[in-house]
């Protein structure tokens, strides 16, 4: 069985540091906001186009 490493918070930390460092020198440097925002996000461009949510009604409790 794999055992799981610990978590280090630091170094995960540091990286996430240094992502927003680089992307503020984009920034200043002039680069188009919503790139960075594709980049950054976890979801494709156009992944919610023409999604159909099912029983909209029940999931907000109305």
């Amino acid at each position: 069985m794999n055992e799981q490493q610990p978590f280090d918070r630091k170094a995960r930390d540091a990286e996430k540091a240094a992502s927003r460092r680089e992307d503020a020198a984009r920034l200043a440097a002039g680069e188009d906001p919503m790139v960075l925002q594709r980049e950054n996000s976890i979801f494709p461009e156009g992944f919610f186009k023409g999604a159909k949510i099912e029983n909209l009604k029940e999931a907000i409790g109305r």
